[in-house]
């Protein structure tokens, strides 16, 4: 046991990004809230069942993630947190597995960040009563030379 809490604290010093994902995964789970109500970490992971343990596993398993430029993704948003459901992935991917992507709504931004258009243009313009289907195209021409050709 001396050792295993030994290792615990030189990983948690060397790793203390992968620490801080690992611990608020399992306080996300842990505390009731709507969104992880039903959601779980694996028994090897849990803080709860495991204790410091569950750290080191869990380094096993995913390996360190130290830079900003990753964080931990379920590919089910619906399953609970296991190895087999849980990766690395880049930051800028992080809302795409999630529930209002794939409303209307989600789908239009989802189409904007594709696209690479500001999200305070496309505000910009549909303020000035553009429809979304105009917004969403990057060469604003022929819409301007309309709209001037509509003004007295």
């Amino acid at each position: 046991m001396q050792y295993t809490n030994t290792l615990y604290t030189s990983l948690r010093k060397d790793y203390p990004r992968t620490w801080r994902i690992w611990y608020r995964m399992n306080k996300r789970c842990s505390v009731p809230q709507a969104a992880y109500e039903d959601i779980e970490v694996c028994e090897s992971w849990n803080y709860e069942l495991e204790g410091s343990q569950g750290f080191i596993n869990f380094l096993d398993d995913m390996g360190p993630m130290e830079t900003e430029t990753k964080e931990l993704y379920r590919l089910d948003a619906s399953k609970d947190y296991t190895p087999e459901n849980t990766i690395w992935n880049w930051t800028h991917n992080r809302n795409t597995n999630q529930r209002w992507t794939r409303t209307e709504r989600g789908q239009f931004w989802s189409k904007v960040r594709e696209l690479g258009i500001k999200r305070h243009t496309i505000y910009s313009r549909l303020r000035r009563g553009w429809t979304k289907e105009q917004a969403l195209h990057k060469d604003t021409r022929p819409y301007i030379n309309k709209i001037r050709k509509l003004k007295p």
